[in-house]
């Protein structure tokens, strides 16, 4: 009795109907289903729903009660990244049922726009990445990339993030690297540069973001990859902007301590962030700052409420990572 009474029931309802929302249509109108259980085991896709859907509704509460919200977003993050990898691995070297389709590309975020421009057709992943935009926005980036979660290890390796670029600096990077991939796909799309080549220039740029971060993120205690880097990254921020959900800080009751600026690994709270009242261009809606406020001043207007606006977005954030993890990998 006393576990209902501690129910959060707005997290309890959005967790409980949204995986299965998502991926009863999946299963019913994809063939060959995406459903790793049904690949496995036909007719047992409805166990792998419910399980999930147990799965969501249990971790919602937890996001919805945790006074430590970055320290739950890393775990479950790093769990759908290592399970997607996990499941990526075992589809090249097991049983290519792990895999979604035989249009397979490297695990890079880039090639989820620079294959489809490579090929001239395969718009499927973009399709996937625009629809999650829609419903998550731009946390897709901080709850739900493969890559993102490892940035985001590296970045967590000290206390105090030290900043190399001003926010002018960093938009600059971030949408050069954005033209560039597109450019360089779209010409190696006109001279027809073989598959081979393609793979090689696509591993050596995914090996290069990889070595950023585990040296640079690491270093420097902020995650250089996602907001300078990686060009997925420039899409969800930019689109990002037309989503209903916002970082808004309370002058009135802010003390400018600045403790979320030392926390937010996006640089998106610097001291003159806080002064405005509001989160900067690279915020991916982490949350990691509602926490962080000692004075309680910080809150995620959602359609322009605070009203529940935080147990609602991590709820559907919760819902769409379960239903990631249901997923065959591409």
């Amino acid at each position: 009795m006393n576990y209902f009474k501690e129910l959060n029931l707005t997290a309890f309802f959005i967790t409980l109907l949204l995986p299965p929302f998502l991926l009863i249509p999946v299963h019913l109108f994809v063939q060959p289903s995406m459903l790793l259980a049904e690949r496995f085991f036909p007719g047992t896709w409805w166990i792998e729903i419910l399980v999930l859907t147990i799965y969501a509704v249990w971790l919602g509460q937890i996001m919805a009660k945790t006074g430590n919200i970055g320290n739950v977003r890393v775990r479950y993050w790093l769990f759908f990244s290592v399970i997607f990898f996990s499941q990526f691995i075992l589809g090249l070297t097991l049983d290519d049922r792990f895999l979604m389709t035989g249009k397979l590309h490297l695990p890079i975020p880039a090639l989820i726009v620079g294959a489809p421009i490579y090929r001239g057709e395969g718009f499927f992943m973009p399709i996937l990445l625009l629809s999650t935009l829609a419903i998550a926005g731009p946390g897709w980036c901080s709850h739900l990339c493969y890559i993102g979660a490892w940035d985001n290890l590296s970045a967590r390796n000290k206390k105090r993030p030290k900043k190399t670029f001003s926010r002018k600096q960093t938009i600059v990077l971030r949408y050069f690297m954005l033209a560039f991939v597109i450019a360089s796909a779209a010409l190696m799309n006109y001279f027809g540069i073989s598959i081979s080549v393609a793979f090689v220039l696509a591993l050596g740029f995914g090996l290069l973001g990889v070595f950023i971060m585990l040296f640079f993120s690491r270093k420097l205690s902020y995650m250089l990859h996602c907001t300078t880097y990686c060009p997925v990254g420039s899409v969800t921020t930019l689109l990002g902007k037309l989503y209903p959900a916002r970082i808004k800080i309370d002058q009135n009751s802010c003390t400018a301590c600045n403790i979320c600026s030392t926390e937010c690994r996006y640089d998106a709270l610097t001291p003159i962030d806080v002064k405005s009242g509001s989160a900067g261009w690279n915020c991916t809606l982490c949350g990691d700052c509602l926490s962080s406020c000692h004075a309680d001043s910080i809150r995620l207007s959602f359609f322009g409420s605070n009203k529940n606006a935080w147990i609602i977005y991590i709820s559907i954030i919760i819902g769409l990572h379960a239903g990631f993890l249901a997923l065959a990998r591409l």
